[in-house]
């Protein structure tokens, strides 16, 4: 049986891992900017430190790591470059499809260390196949695929059909289906062209007519977890990534403005960093980015603590929602501060601060931190 002081270990390592190949992510930013995706060596350096297998459960053949430690390696990496951490923190959540899968399909899946690729959108087509063991006929297209040029498996939501018709719940709803298929079976459309986290690969993907057996999906929502992992009790710990990925590139950002500041003389030929201005912005991005750090990492710690201890609390779980979209909120503050007092030395490509800034507003326009999180969270507050 592994021990909790076994189970710290492992984590503390997996962070320092990606602290020690955070030079190496970064010194390659520039490649992963101009390829549109993450390189294959990369990935695989990340996939052999058990980087995309954070979060799937032992006994599927992956580490269990806390969420909270998990989270701080998205950190660490997207600190080096808010793709590569971008990229990381997608794997993850969608590997932990795997305790809501058929757990030998999740075995044979995730325990390999396949990476999986995914859109939780229903629209998708899967038409029920009658017959010995069912399955069904998949067609359809979706878009935000992160990580499609070095997926192994495709995820896809569709509205299950049987013939023409889509099949009603018992409330009159659509019933749906996750469903798996591999990479060779899907078509990859070159549409990742944005403004910013340019080396996620987050491109569009299709499905042709695959044949997906049953035990290759699961409803989203409707069906219970098949594996007993703590994690899968406590959702909201699925997506402080979100928080902890900006994070990382908000503390890069700060990172160049204080070497920019330290080493640029201003009018008059004085030092930038000799003026209250640059003292005042460097201190306010620290502070913002630093509180809202505290607050994630504090609270998803108390839930993660909760859920261990068989609790079950709702207003945790809902300011663990609030501090991650704080987290995002916070960390782009704290780069428009700095990205604006250094001024035109942000503007051009060259500058990784012109990259941090375009990479933190992409980052804030994912709709697991958007002001609907609030209105959620403010709910709970109100009782």
């Amino acid at each position: 049986m592994t021990t909790p002081a076994a189970i710290r270990d492992e984590a503390d390592s997996l962070v320092e891992a990606a602290r020690r190949m955070a030079p190496e992510i970064a010194a390659r930013a520039g490649e992963i900017e101009e390829g549109r995706r993450v390189p294959l060596d990369l990935i695989n350096q990340m996939r052999e430190a058990g980087f995309f297998r954070m979060l799937v459960p032992a006994d599927l053949g992956g580490l269990e790591t806390d969420p909270v430690a998990a989270a701080r390696v998205v950190e660490e990496v997207s600190s080096a470059d808010g793709s590569a951490g971008w990229c990381v923190m997608i794997g993850n959540q969608n590997a932990a499809f795997s305790g809501l899968a058929d757990q030998r399909f999740a075995r044979e899946l995730w325990g390999s260390g396949a990476i999986t690729a995914g859109v939780a959108r229903p629209i998708g087509r899967a038409v029920a196949q009658s017959g010995p063991g069912g399955g069904y006929i998949v067609s359809g297209r979706w878009p935000f695929a992160s990580g499609s040029s070095h997926a192994d498996w495709f995820a896809a939501e569709c509205v299950v059909y049987d013939g023409d018709a889509p099949r009603r719940d018992a409330n009159g709803d659509n019933v749906t289906r996750m469903i798996f298929v591999p990479s060779a079976e899907v078509t990859i459309h070159d549409t990742w062209h944005t403004t910013g986290l340019r080396g996620t690969a987050s491109n569009d993907f299709s499905i042709d007519g695959s044949f997906v057996p049953e035990e290759r999906g699961f409803q989203m929502i409707v069906d219970e977890p098949r594996n007993s992992w703590a994690l899968f009790s406590a959702l909201p710990l699925l997506f402080i990534n979100h928080g902890s990925q900006s994070i990382g590139v908000a503390r890069s950002a700060i990172r160049e403005g204080v070497r920019i500041i330290n080493t640029k003389r201003g009018w008059g030929n004085q030092p930038l960093n000799s003026g209250l201005r640059m003292q005042s912005v460097i201190a306010e991005a620290t502070v913002a980015l630093e509180s809202a750090r505290a607050y994630l990492y504090q609270t998803a710690s108390g839930l993660w603590e909760s859920v261990l201890a068989g609790e079950d609390n709702a207003l945790l779980r809902a300011r663990v929602r609030l501090a991650t979209s704080h987290a995002s909120r916070a960390s782009v503050q704290a780069v428009d501060l700095v990205h604006a007092a250094v001024g035109t030395t942000a503007l051009f490509p060259s500058s990784p601060l012109e990259r941090h800034f375009r990479d933190i507003h992409m980052a804030a326009a994912h709709v697991m931190v958007g002001q609907m999180t609030y209105e959620a969270a403010g709910r709970v507050e109100l009782g």
